[in-house]
């Protein structure tokens, strides 16, 4: 007895810690949703679709025996609201200049493997350039914007001189002074802001109603004014410089390309109006004068059997939509100019995706765009506008590369390599042909 008592506790001991254990099953990715055959008063587990297993870290959670309601909160409705406040937009302070070393083992390791693992950090990132002031001396520049008047480019503009800014890592003060509109009272409302501000420079993207306001108004504070040529305003002052296309230069050089045959399209815009007095000025004949106010006109009732375009060069004075369709539609309807002629109006990739490359075969467009430094135009673009091919935003950039120059007393050198004379910045104009993919400089 004695015996077969410890050999049948043996027994039972060793059976119970052999007991073989279950591996668990694998997962089976599954969805829940709320079911229309769900018993009534039945709880329902349901979890979204959008993340699967191993998409996401899943978080699991104990659900509480008592039920706990969760109320859905239904997020605000956002109502943007894009008008400029007159307000200190950026104030910036450059940030020190620190670079990461590159770090080597001070004695080389015996073992091989060893070596392998030795890490050298690379350099992550070269050395801001050290600031040229302090935050004793900012830089104090005023932009003044009529925003009813120049719309999208009361921003851009404003984003156009961030961007230098920061590029060239300068202490500075920023101010926008919304006039809203170009009436005197609201012009000179904000040159007095302007003036009890205490500011260097201003900066205006103005038409000509505000220069001419500006320039009655203001005569020992530096300004610049991107949008316009220094021949658009009727007088000035020594203190203004005008950072506008030259028209009249790039019409010239596109008459260059011109037959004795010369036809215009124009969209009944200032613009247009100006750029076929250019057309004139610069050619003896001008045959054929048509003006197409909007994209939805008749092409077909315009073009078909007009064969005295054939052989003649035109000038497309309208805005980019309207001059891709014309271009387009003179092809479609077996029409075969000399030449087809555009200013800087037209300079945008969007015409390379708009035309077909046969309906630009023989088009040629000035440009006075030149290359910028490619981290100020990366700056640019993330304000989400560029300064490659929108002439407002590189006149702008040029405006505050002047000012800045003119802050140190010439002591630095410009980004820009455009020169000013006159009052005015003298722009390196070329002719560009539209290829497959880019713009093509010409000879």
């Amino acid at each position: 007895m004695k015996f077969w008592l410890p050999l049948a506790i043996s027994f039972l001991i060793f059976t119970g810690c052999t007991t073989t254990s279950q591996s668990p099953e694998p997962y089976k990715p599954s969805t829940y949703n709320l079911s229309a055959s769900a018993k009534k008063g039945a709880t329902v587990n349901q979890k979204s679709t959008a993340s699967y297993p191993g998409s996401e870290k899943q978080v699991s959670t104990k659900t509480p025996s008592a039920t706990t309601s969760q109320s859905v909160e239904t997020p605000p409705v956002v109502i943007e609201d894009t008008t400029i406040k007159s307000t200190t937009l950026a104030m910036a302070t450059p940030t020190p200049s620190t670079t990461v070393e590159l770090t080597t083992p001070s004695s080389a390791p015996s073992d091989a493997s060893a070596s392998q693992e030795t890490l050298v950090t690379p350099v992550l990132a070269a050395p801001m350039p050290k600031p040229l002031n302090d935050d004793s001396t900012m830089i104090k520049i005023a932009v003044l914007v009529p925003q009813k008047t120049i719309k999208k480019y009361a921003i851009t503009s404003v984003n156009s001189v961030i961007s230098y800014l920061l590029y060239k890592n300068y202490y500075f003060d920023l101010n926008v002074f919304n006039s809203g509109d170009e009436r005197e009272e609201s012009i000179a409302k904000a040159l007095s802001d302007i003036q009890a501000g205490g500011y260097h420079y201003i900066i205006a993207p103005v038409t000509a109603d505000g220069a001419n306001i500006i320039a009655s108004r203001v005569t020992d504070t530096l300004v610049f004014i991107p949008t316009l040529h220094r021949s658009s305003v009727r007088s000035t002052n020594s203190n203004i410089i005008f950072g506008g296309i030259d028209y009249d230069q790039q019409i010239a050089m596109l008459a260059e390309k011109a037959n004795e045959r010369v036809g215009t399209f124009e969209d009944g815009s200032s613009l247009s109006y100006q750029l076929n007095g250019y057309v004139k000025k610069n050619n003896n004949r001008v045959f054929y004068e048509k003006r197409v106010e909007s994209p939805k006109a008749n092409f077909k009732q315009m073009f078909k059997g007009n064969s005295s375009l054939n052989n003649a060069s035109l000038y497309l004075n309208t805005q980019l939509v309207t001059a891709s369709l014309i271009a387009s539609q003179l092809r479609a309807n077996d029409i075969h100019p000399y030449a087809l002629l555009s200013t800087q109006v037209n300079y945008n990739p969007l015409l390379l995706t708009l035309t077909q490359y046969e309906d630009r075969d023989k088009m040629y467009i000035a440009n006075s765009i030149q290359k910028a430094p490619p981290a100020l135009e990366e700056i640019n673009t993330m304000f989400g506008h560029d300064i490659v091919y929108d002439w407002v935003n590189y006149s702008t950039s040029i405006g505050a590369d002047y000012l800045c120059q003119q802050f140190f007393d010439g002591k630095i050198s410009r980004s820009f390599k455009e020169g000013i004379s006159g009052n005015q910045v003298i722009y390196n104009t070329s002719l560009y042909q539209p290829g497959r993919n880019e713009f093509i400089r010409g000879n």
